[in-house]
């Protein structure tokens, strides 16, 4: 193998670097180039010219081209290569039980929302500052976008049956999430990428997709976290007039993240900071980001969603049970009172 990588780096060799860099290197994607640059010390050189990984990463995430982002990724060791080789591939993130400090503050959040590969919804956003008391002691959540404010795309409801267009939804929509780090020059994407659920909310009527990335405890214990990102799309007119028939544009009324437990409750600030300096820091996996991680994914969400009802109904037996001792417990005392007055 090794004789067959110098021979294909003697070979190239004998061509112009300008050749190679605009004519082939350019043609590569993240992967193809980084297997590129293990054949040889010469295309190693030329595969890491910040240029290339510069145009492969604003490609993929167009929210890169965002000026506090731009200025993040100048810092890190390799640039553009250490930006991409931490934010393509999946991150596996195992919660500790002891304390933690909170993470570096001033958080970015780069996020890239498609549908059917077309990018419907791009922004960066600051994280609120870590130190603050309010927030570490308050749930945490962040909006993309500001109160009432909805982004117009093309997607159109056609109307007639509803589930079929909820189960096109989850098929077609696609979200990246990117955490980056500007002090400790670490990013990791925490979405899922594809989405895990899509489900109408009964109160608002909007439909809300759900992108998820599980995180569970470490030496084998049962305690479980979420990050999930929820993706609530409406309408124009409201949902009860698009169901009859009508059709109409979707808007997307709300992009937001939060983190919440086994029970379902959002963490509060301090907790879901740890989480997401833990998934910074965490190992990442499956770098070819395909199918088979994704079905991962969705399959460890499942089961996360089967734990929570498993737990929930055991909950639920619990207070039954507790509230049927107490009625017994009230009745046999109102008896037992009952009979000291008569027998008074």
């Amino acid at each position: 193998m090794a004789s067959v990588q110098c021979s294909i780096g003697d070979s190239i060799s004998t061509l112009h670097p300008d050749i190679i860099q605009t004519q082939i290197l350019t043609r590569l994607d993240g992967l193809a180039l980084a297997s590129t640059a293990s054949t040889s010390s010469y295309l190693q050189t030329l595969c890491n010219q910040q240029k290339l990984w510069r145009e492969i990463s604003t490609t993929t995430w167009p929210s890169v081209n965002d000026s506090r982002v731009l200025q993040a990724i100048s810092s890190f060791p390799s640039g553009y290569r250490s930006f991409f080789a931490d934010s393509y591939p999946f991150t596996e993130y195992t919660w500790q039980s002891e304390k933690h400090d909170p993470p570096t503050t001033g958080l970015i959040s780069a996020v890239d929302l498609y549908y059917r590969g077309e990018l419907i919804y791009s922004k960066v956003r600051e994280m609120e500052n870590g130190k603050a008391g309010w927030f570490l002691s308050a749930p945490f959540r962040v909006d993309m976008l500001e109160e009432k404010e909805s982004v117009q795309t093309r997607i159109l409801y056609p109307g007639g049956d509803y589930e079929a267009w909820v189960r096109n939804m989850e098929e077609s929509m696609e979200l990246n999430w990117i955490v980056i780090d500007p002090i400790k020059k670490r990013a990791a994407n925490i979405s899922s990428r594809k989405a895990v659920s899509a489900r109408r909310n009964w109160l608002t009527g909007d439909l809300e997709i759900r992108f998820s990335t599980i995180v569970a405890e470490a030496a084998g214990k049962k305690k479980a976290a979420e990050v999930a990102v929820v993706v609530s799309c409406g309408s124009a007119e409201t949902w009860k007039e698009v169901d009859e028939e009508v059709g109409g544009e979707v808007h997307v009324r709300d992009v937001r993240l939060q983190i919440e437990d086994i029970e379902g409750r959002c963490l509060k600030g301090r907790d879901s900071l740890v989480i997401l300096q833990g998934m910074l820091e965490g190992k990442r996996c499956c770098k070819d980001g395909g199918g088979e991680e994704r079905r991962r994914v969705k399959e460890r969400y499942e089961e996360y969603t089967e734990m929570k009802k498993y737990l929930r109904e055991k909950k639920e037996r619990r207070e039954k049970a507790q509230d049927t001792i107490c009625m017994i417990f009230g009745f046999s005392l109102f008896v037992l009172l009952w009979s000291f007055i008569l027998l008074r």
